[in-house]
């Protein structure tokens, strides 16, 4: 805990941290002539909004600090869960909006626990896809380990249905079109998202659904898995699953349990009992008496009534067996109702559009990171001049970390860390973080030696990869012109 007991001390903290610019601070300190009046500064802060009261509340309890991880500072608590708080964070420059997932303290020095925590990032971090939330990062800062993603303005289902008790069978039956395209893409990379239940989907402002936490994905028991917040959800796909012979991770779980999502969307009530009672969650019985949503809603469409019928069938035989025969259907559900738009992104399918690339190489500013000046020459002519990269060098790995924070960043950094290993390594997770926020690939070579040390300690991303010698000039340059969205011209016998 660090106590501020002078003005000067927190100055240097909130603006060294970036909390709050240099300006803002000048006009609001100004106001106190008391060097010790720090908690009349820091409401003044609060009350125009320079600090949120997240900031404010831990700067006064004396856990400041625990407002920044790597890259990122917390601004308000989103969600708590058994093992995980999710926040809004920004980047420290406050170029970025991002949700930021943070395994709890008690969790932090358990290794399988970190290591549950660490999957659900590289499971979703490939995912490309408009109804899947993207995950950015996942990294440590110290013993805090934290993933980012994107953060969805809105909100998720169940604050949703709390707002609108209810929502029309247009509305229900897009927002399970948007749900069973992310779990058809999912299911193509061979991965069933095995937690789907209301607060995993997430309602952005313009209407779009979004899948997040396929965190049991890949457990191998239900117990094992420590990075969903609920993990009764597993003791339900399980109870399914084994009560019907089913395969474990069986894509048509998933689509039972969106079917309960569906069923929850058109009648405002649960399928089923809610209960955290153990037992109860492991009975077949539970799933087989379903009150028919007629009942609920005898003005439903057939067509709706039917299509959620069948994703609940209890027998995986009768029920659809692929996410792409329930979007079948849901596109004809929508076209009887008079909704179905070919023009709109829905239509269109999932994946984003690609980012547009640099129009040459020679936009391309390369910073390399290499204390060994009589490498340069050679650096020069083969990325410069032969393939056309605006190069600068550094020899100082803590400068080029300088370099990328600062106001005009390369566009890609390059570490040869043969001679600078323990300074590299030390640095790396900070280049990561900083690398996928501003989308700038730091790539850092090492020797062959180093290698099982090095993947132990550093675990490559997009843009934070590491190499190992004998990696080639070619080698680089490609991983350069892939992460970084352009393409060589031509290609060449290469002589590294």
């Amino acid at each position: 805990m660090v106590q501020f007991s002078s003005k000067e001390g927190l100055k240097r903290f909130l603006v060294g941290s970036r909390l709050v610019s240099a300006s803002d601070w000048e006009e609001v300190a100004g106001l106190f002539r008391s060097n010790n009046n720090v908690r009349g500064i820091v409401d003044k802060l609060a009350e125009r909004d320079l600090l949120t009261p997240l900031q404010r509340h831990r700067i006064l309890s004396g856990e400041g600090e625990s407002l920044l991880l790597g890259n990122y500072k917390l601004l308000y608590r989103n969600g708590s869960g058994s093992f995980a708080r999710v926040f809004r964070a920004a980047t420290l420059d406050g170029s970025r909006t991002v949700a930021l997932k943070l395994l709890r303290d008690r969790w932090a020095q358990d290794p399988k626990a970190v290591e549950g925590f660490q999957r659900e990032a590289r499971i979703c971090q490939r995912f490309n896809h408009r109804n899947i939330v993207p995950i950015y990062d996942v990294a440590s800062d110290g013993d805090r380990h934290f993933i980012t993603m994107e953060f969805v303005e809105g909100g998720n289902l169940r604050d949703f249905l709390r707002i609108r008790s209810s929502v029309t069978p247009v509305e229900a039956a897009e927002c399970m079109y948007d749900i069973c395209s992310g779990l058809s893409y999912a299911n193509s990379l061979d991965t069933t998202h095995r937690d789907l239940k209301l607060t995993n989907v997430l309602m952005s402002s313009d209407g779009t659904a979004k899948l997040v936490d396929f965190g049991l994905a890949g457990a191998e028991t239900p117990t094992a898995s420590c990075i969903s917040d609920d993990v009764h959800r597993a003791l339900e796909y399980a109870s399914l699953e084994k009560g019907t012979n089913a395969p474990r991770n069986d894509p048509r779980t998933d689509i039972f349990f969106a079917g309960a999502i569906l069923y929850e969307l058109l009648s405002s009530e649960s399928p089923w009992p809610r209960t955290r009672d153990r037992e109860e969650r492991l009975q077949l019985s539970r799933y087989t008496q379903i009150r028919p949503l007629h009942t609920f809603r005898p003005d439903l469409p057939d067509s709706m009534m039917d299509i959620t019928a069948r994703m609940m069938e209890v027998s995986p035989s009768a029920r659809y067996q692929t996410a792409d025969e329930v979007l079948e259907d849901l596109k004809g559900a929508l076209i009887e109702m008079d909704a179905w738009d070919e023009s709109s992104p829905r239509a269109r399918g999932g994946s984003p559009p690609p980012e547009p690339p640099p129009a040459s190489p020679a936009e391309f500013h390369l910073l390399i990171v290499d204390p060994v000046d009589r490498r340069r020459e050679v650096l020069e002519q083969y990325f410069g001049k032969k393939h056309g990269f605006r190069l600068s060098f550094c020899p100082d790995p803590r400068k080029a970390l300088d370099r990328l924070r600062s106001s005009r960043p390369p566009g890609g950094v390059l570490f040869l860390a043969d001679t600078t290993r323990d300074d590299v390594l030390e640095i790396f997770p900070q280049m990561q973080a900083w690398g996928r926020s501003l989308r700038v690939p730091c790539l850092a070579v090492f020797p062959k030696d180093d290698e099982s040390v090095i993947r132990a300690a550093i675990t490559s991303t997009k843009y934070g990869t590491t190499m190992f010698q004998p990696a080639t000039m070619r080698d680089i340059r490609q991983h350069f012109e892939t992460v970084g969205g352009f393409g060589a011209a031509t290609e060449e016998p290469d002589a590294s």
